[in-house]
């Protein structure tokens, strides 16, 4: 099962679509508020990661600063529950405007 990955290279391709459309469900779910709240604040990064050529903010960078921030946690399970959270965000971030309607 540890190579099946490497066999079926469409398999990391599909969840990431997965994981995108997943997102997109769940932040439209969000009370307008919220919604409004997140949306303003990713497209201001995506702004930032934009510029990724001057400042070196990619959407990696940029989840690993704001994805604990974000997200917020437990902090007995900080550090477990960062690598998710830089996945939640990285992932926002690469897909702003398949996520968020273009106002």
């Amino acid at each position: 099962a540890k190579n099946s990955r490497l066999t079926i290279p469409a398999t990391e391709k599909e969840d990431d679509i997965v994981r995108r459309d997943s997102l997109h469900a769940i932040i439209n779910a969000l009370p307008d508020p919220n919604y409004a709240t997140l949306r303003a604040m990713t497209l201001h990064l995506y702004r930032v990661m934009d510029n990724s050529h001057v400042n070196r903010m990619n959407s990696h960078n940029l989840a690993v600063i704001f994805g604990p921030t974000l997200m917020g946690s437990d902090p007995s399970t900080a550090i477990a529950d960062a690598g998710w959270q830089i996945k939640v965000i990285d992932t926002i971030l690469q897909n702003t405007y398949q996520i968020f309607d273009d106002d």
